[in-house]
């Protein structure tokens, strides 16, 4: 539908499915921001990013000291995000407490 689906892996489980997959307009791919906007506004330090995958807006991770892609969802209610820090691509919804994979081209 648009580029991702629920992660099974037996969690939280078959019958379960995230009902903010309709929310997602970004589609699967990099992002050109390489930067938590948020942290070089504080000059603050990020650890990892999330990407926003209803707006685009890329923030940092919840190791991240500030938190600013969760505090972008508390004042959004964005819910779904990806990895955008490289390596394995993967997303999470925050409301359903979900992870999600995008779809195979």
């Amino acid at each position: 539908m648009n580029g991702w689906h629920e992660t099974y892996n037996d969690y939280p489980g078959p019958d379960v499915v995230c009902g903010h997959l309709a929310t997602i307009a970004v589609p699967p791919g990099p992002d050109p921001a390489v930067a938590c906007v948020d942290c070089l506004r504080e000059g603050t330090m990020w650890v990892e990013l999330r990407r926003c995958l209803v707006c685009g807006e890329t923030r940092c991770c919840e190791s991240s000291p500030r938190r600013h892609g969760r505090a972008h969802y508390d004042q959004t209610g964005h819910a779904v995000i990806a990895n955008q820090s490289g390596g394995e691509p993967w997303g999470w919804c925050y409301e359903d407490g979900m992870p999600l994979t995008p779809d195979v081209s």
